[in-house]
């Protein structure tokens, strides 16, 4: 998918684009086998030799499915999401975490929160977008009002003034993915505030999550990859996992933590 001047514009507004339909109906069957086969993962055996000695935070089913599963590390370079990250973060882009995502029925809620801070240009300098992180959410189910939707603040990419998150379920000015068919991708600016609703309902949202940073961004604490699975994956993106620095910290740039 290459970048357009309306999606370039509704990125650098919003913080977020929503790819409707972004996977075949082909692709949708074949993950959701994946992902049927992967839940059955001993998260123990998984994480006993887990780089630094750190533990996943998550594991909702299974943090790290990348190591679990080889397989998903198509969604590392998929051909709808690789031109993007690029115009994002540049070609040279690295891993931060990944993960298989459920939020189960009677989920609470969680918390308000951005992954980066803020910057007055919204990430934008010179004419190039200079994110320090991007996720993407590779919806594989279906998500209508009340079933635990993801929630974002447009625009707060740039916001100039705080607001208390503490305790509240909305925002001022806040966007409900409640329109969500699987199949669907959301990417995201991580300095956009961002929370997961309650889900009072019956069904479980499924999400398939890859986090990116820039050429210079370490993994998240406890993601670095197995060395059997760098070994397993294509040359691109083994170069993906394959980071220079040893663990995330938020990069500086002209001197300014952004």
């Amino acid at each position: 998918m290459a970048l357009t001047d309306d999606l370039r514009f509704a990125f650098d507004v919003q913080g977020y684009l929503h790819l409707r339909s972004a996977l075949t109906p082909e692709e949708i069957t074949e993950y959701s086998q994946w992902m049927d086969e992967v839940e059955q993962t001993d998260l123990q055996a998984l994480n006993a030799h887990n780089p630094h000695g750190m533990k996943p935070l998550m594991n909702r089913p299974v943090s790290r499915v990348v190591d679990a599963d080889t397989r998903f590390a198509r969604f590392l370079d998929h051909p709808v999401v690789e031109p993007l990250l690029i115009e994002f973060l540049d070609a040279d882009y690295r891993h931060i975490d990944n993960e298989l995502y459920y939020t189960y029925p009677g989920y609470a809620g969680g918390s308000w929160h951005r992954g980066v801070q803020a910057h007055p240009t919204g990430h934008v300098v010179d004419g190039k977008f200079i994110c320090p992180m991007v996720k993407v959410f590779y919806c594989m189910s279906d998500v209508g009002p009340a079933q635990g939707e993801f929630e974002v603040v447009p625009g707060s990419h740039r916001a100039r003034f705080s607001i208390d998150f503490k305790r509240r379920i909305d925002l001022p000015a806040q966007h409900v993915f409640d329109d969500v068919k699987a199949g669907d991708i959301i990417i995201f600016n991580e300095a956009l505030i961002h929370n997961g609703r309650p889900n009072p309902s019956s069904k479980t949202r499924k999400t398939i999550i890859m986090n990116f940073g820039r050429s210079d961004a370490g993994p998240w604490p406890g993601y670095t990859p197995a060395p059997q699975t760098l070994e397993a994956v294509t040359p691109r993106q083994r170069e993906i996992l394959s980071n220079t620095t040893p663990v995330w910290s938020e990069p500086q740039i002209s001197g300014m933590l952004i």
